[in-house]
């Protein structure tokens, strides 16, 4: 009780010492997490309904990647230089067009134009884009735990409604999925609005003489550290991660028998150890340092997977995303962090772009490897290759970056 009463007495006086920016992008993330989490855990199932395979699943997935990835470089120079508000603005109202998309989506060729636009507007429309100008570097991972932490709370609810409204509209089918995307573009909307209204211009550091698109690019790397390694472990984690990521939820439902209230309760899961431990674990990598954090996490995850394959029921599949939800955790308040500070902050947006860059060259195959693999040698040598690639790829790469 005492460390509760002293975490949340912690984060309270981290939330006063920030600017009313970062304020207003917490709470609208607060809400439109809320609204995502109706939707995220079905975008897989509700695709394959629509008439996709599992391979035509992962280049849909890899398809999404291009965009997102083609913008990266040019959009980070464009970050550094140009109104944060305008650009992050763009991207909500992107994301607002991409559900419309999902919405009115008949067959699932109809969503490869809002797979690859959602890739624009995730790169542009990150609330990232203003949080990197906005933290300091002190208060970056309690800021994260907080974010992450307290602010999911709402969201516990989504899956519940979610599985209800699945339910009432007819169980898990096209018809039974597509009223959730209605409900969060009509959210997104309202959302988008509160945001015009109210978010100011962020003010930053001006960024020194141009030196041209590519001598700016080579600055990052001279005033950064370990960028190139950094790199390294990104397009890693990307595919690794990419690999499996589309497919859990059709794991779940179509290997395990999960049906809409399994599927949500695994979520609920995943967010209640969001809730409970993101703060704590904020200060904590302060403390110890944002590496350590992600060693201890990487053997909970492997075991989240194993539980994923192994589950002797759906029932089971909901202690994978306990165990899963350790690793969400570690990605705001321990990788993110240590990537940001990597560079000076006049740096940051083209860091961005670059990290954006190498990650998507790494997203665009690794879904579709993803689906050759469940394919060609089944759902479970997809899950224990990603889990051998962060593991032996991944984690020594890290080894090598520096606080």
């Amino acid at each position: 009780m005492i460390v509760v009463l002293k975490t949340a007495m912690n984060s309270m006086s981290v939330w006063r010492r920030q600017g009313k920016n970062w304020k207003i992008i917490s709470m609208r993330s607060m809400a439109n997490r809320f609204f995502e989490r109706l939707t995220v855990d079905y975008n897989s199932i509700y695709i394959s309904a629509l008439g996709a395979d599992p391979l035509q699943l992962g280049l849909l997935n890899g398809f999404s990647n291009v965009a997102g990835t083609a913008i990266s470089a040019p959009f980070g120079w464009i970050q550094d230089r140009f109104s944060l508000k305008k650009i992050f603005l763009t991207g909500v109202v992107l994301s607002v067009l991409v559900t419309l998309a999902f919405a009115l989506a008949k067959t699932w060729v109809m969503l490869i134009p809002a797979m690859v636009l959602s890739s624009i507007a995730v790169t542009v429309g990150s609330c990232l884009t203003i949080c990197d100008v906005s933290l300091r570097d002190e208060d970056r991972s309690a800021c994260k735990g907080i974010c992450d932490g307290a602010f999911v709370t709402p969201s516990l609810l989504a899956p519940a409604l979610a599985a209800f409204v699945i339910t009432h509209f007819g169980g898990i089918s096209v018809e039974g999925i597509r009223p959730l995307y209605w409900i969060r573009f009509i959210a997104g909307a309202v959302l988008a609005l509160v945001l015009f209204t109210n978010l100011k211009e962020v003010a930053r550091p001006s960024p020194p003489k141009s030196a041209g698109f590519v001598g700016d690019y080579r600055e990052v790397f001279r005033r950064g550290k370990a960028l190139r390694r950094w790199i390294a472990f990104i397009a890693a984690s990307y595919f690794s991660t990419g690999m499996v990521s589309p497919f859990v939820q059709l794991f779940a439902y179509e290997v395990k028998g999960a049906d809409q209230f399994i599927i949500g309760s695994m979520t609920t899961a995943g967010l209640v150890i969001q809730v409970l431990f993101s703060a704590s674990m904020g200060g904590f990598a302060n403390r110890i340092g944002r590496k350590n954090i992600i060693y201890l996490v990487e053997p909970l995850y492997c075991a989240s997977l194993l539980a994923l394959v192994f589950a002797p029921s759906p029932e089971y599949l909901v202690i994978s995303s306990v165990l899963g939800g350790f690793r969400t955790i570690a990605e705001y308040v321990a990788t993110d962090p240590l990537q940001v500070e990597l560079v000076p902050i006049d740096c940051r947006g083209r860091w961005r772009g670059i990290v954006g860059l190498f990650g998507g060259l790494a997203s665009i195959p690794a879904p579709i490897v993803g689906g050759m693999i469940w394919e060609k040698m089944g759902p479970n040598y997809l899950i224990f290759t990603s889990m051998l690639l962060g593991l032996f790829v991944r984690i020594p790469i890290l080894a090598t970056i520096p606080e």
